[in-house]
């Protein structure tokens, strides 16, 4: 038989065992870092600026997230090397290195760091593994800049980065050749975060600014950095949170012409066709071109008025983030002003918005969600929110 673990049994032993081994085998890790003006460990050079800051200022503590982030990471790296190796027609030469580089003007990137250098048919390659909840259509920026950083550093010309999905146990790879323009852009950030350190005051909230709020979920200066305190909008303020789509504009019409456009009638539901059908519904749906088809939405007139007496309107739209100035074009032009735009970013998953409305919970009163989507209107109700779309 099981039961609830109880205190001094082998189960919370076991538990606890694991979770302290853990802890110091991360700050064994932690320790190797270098840690002194003008120096700054080369993987880290990709995370947001603000994270950095508070890495390099306050220190950091192994909280339990940043723990399971380290066991997977190392565990994934350490079984695709094992891997490589196996498949035989691989030599994998080693699986972490100590990498230096001088960026100039007193500042330099140092540290060991767990790459794989392999041989692959008599060429050097450089293998960054990352592990992720989904694979990226394309390699992300700032893990480009991490493999550029240790390609440059070693004078290797190849590159792979490795996307393992931790959920679904699928691999993608993406070739990388050397590109010393990369080594400006690492000399900027490194040049950035030592003048914001030597000044004591943190950079703005870079991750924020650029979409990426998945990091600041997981992060764990989360508390000090208020990531999800918008600029301008004071914590605690009354706010309604709007979908544009339906609810500000009346994208019937778009959506009946793009039905047509895919050859199903237009009375259909775009969001049961089948995906090859889907996708290019979207295509002609999220044209800038078409928003012209647009007419002011049912809900327009309500939310001005809600907002001339003092509620701040924040939009949360599931219009990707690339039709942002079209949007915009489109929102003044039906005379609608509005506090805040947040616009689903590339790579968002179907739980976008949903974390939107706790991300904004925490420092707001959202007193109203007007949006049609099921998923949305149980968060907005779990947080006390009305629907008036239910």
């Amino acid at each position: 038989m099981s039961g609830p673990t109880k205190a001094g049994s082998p189960a919370s032993l076991i538990g606890e065992a694991v979770r302290r081994g853990l802890r110091e085998l991360w700050r064994e890790e932690s320790a190797a870092h270098e840690r002194r003006p003008g120096v700054y460990y080369p993987s880290y050079l990709g995370y947001c600026l603000r994270k950095q800051y508070y890495i390099y200022s306050i220190g950091e503590e192994p909280t339990s997230e940043k723990l399971a982030v380290f066991a997977t990471g190392k565990g994934v790296h350490e079984a695709v090397a094992e891997a490589l190796g196996a498949a035989g027609d691989i030599k994998v030469e080693e699986v972490e290195k100590e990498v230096a580089l001088d960026l100039g003007n007193g500042v330099s990137l140092s540290g060991r760091v767990d790459i794989i250098l392999a041989e692959v048919e008599g060429r050097r390659v450089i293998v960054e593994v990352k592990s992720a909840s989904r694979i990226p259509e394309a390699p992300q920026e700032h893990h480009l800049l991490q493999l550029q950083i240790y390609l440059n550093a070693l004078n290797v010309e190849d590159g792979v980065l490795l996307y393992w999905d931790k959920r679904r146990g699928r691999l993608a790879t993406f070739d990388v050749r050397r590109d010393p323009k990369y080594l400006g852009r690492a000399a900027e950030r490194a040049l950035l975060l030592n003048e914001y350190l030597s000044r004591g005051s943190p950079p703005p909230r870079e991750a924020v600014m650029e979409g990426r709020l998945w990091e600041c979920d997981m992060c764990e200066y989360r508390r000090i950095c208020r990531p999800f305190l918008l600029e301008g909008i004071q914590e605690g303020e009354r706010i309604l949170v709007s979908e544009v789509d339906g609810i500000l504009v009346d994208d019937s019409r778009r959506i009946r012409e793009a039905l047509v456009k895919v050859g199903v009638p237009p009375d259909s539901s775009p969001w049961r066709l089948r995906p090859e059908l889907r996708a290019k519904f979207l295509e002609f749906y999220y044209d800038p071109a078409n928003l012209a088809l647009d007419a002011r939405g049912p809900f327009a007139d309500y939310v001005w008025r809600r907002r001339a007496d003092g509620t701040r309107l924040i939009i949360a739209s599931r219009r990707p983030e690339r039709l942002r100035r079209a949007t915009e074009e489109e929102l003044r032009g039906m005379g609608l002003i509005w506090d805040r735009l947040l616009m689903s970013p590339d790579g968002a998953d179907d739980d976008w918005k949903r974390r939107v409305l706790d991300r904004l919970s925490e420092n707001y009163r959202i007193e109203e969600v007007l949006d049609k989507e099921r998923s949305v209107i149980r968060v907005a109700r779990r947080i006390g929110a009305s629907t008036p779309l239910d």
